[in-house]
């Protein structure tokens, strides 16, 4: 197993706990590559779903305010027709990293082929604001 594979399933691990951790009601892990990770389903106020897309990103540096992330994954992700989140898991030191990618994101970055994603830091009161983002009713 390369380290690549290794920073990839553990990154994948690591997002999944977290995930589970905020108690969806739907925790999907799609069994064929239709762009995203993991798909989370949240019930609303409403009595409906709030489905959102979890592209995982691994590390193994904790990304300093951003994350460089390929153009192509950055539109695919942004023009998706629910939110997509972008967590990024720093292997070595067990922290995660999240970034909204919505239709209106403003990469701060660009270069040949990719775009730098501001991050925000996973800690118990980011988790809690991610979670009720998560939860929120759509206006």
């Amino acid at each position: 197993m390369t380290l690549v594979s290794q920073i990839g399933q553990r990154s994948e691990l690591l997002a999944q706990l977290f995930l589970q951790g905020l108690k969806p009601e739907i925790l999907s892990r799609p069994s064929e590559d239709v762009g995203f990770d993991f798909l989370v389903g949240f019930r609303n106020s409403a009595g409906g779903l709030n489905m959102i897309g979890i592209e995982v990103k691994g590390t193994e540096r904790p990304p300093a305010g951003s994350f460089p992330l390929d153009k192509r994954t950055f539109l695919r992700l942004a023009e998706s027709n629910f939110p997509a989140c972008l967590l990024v898991a720093d292997v070595k030191r067990n922290r995660l990293f999240y970034s909204w990618i919505a239709r209106d994101a403003s990469p701060i970055g660009r270069s040949a082929g990719q775009v730098s994603v501001p991050v925000t830091e996973i800690n118990d009161k980011t988790k809690a604001d991610l979670r009720r983002q998560m939860l929120k009713d759509a206006a």
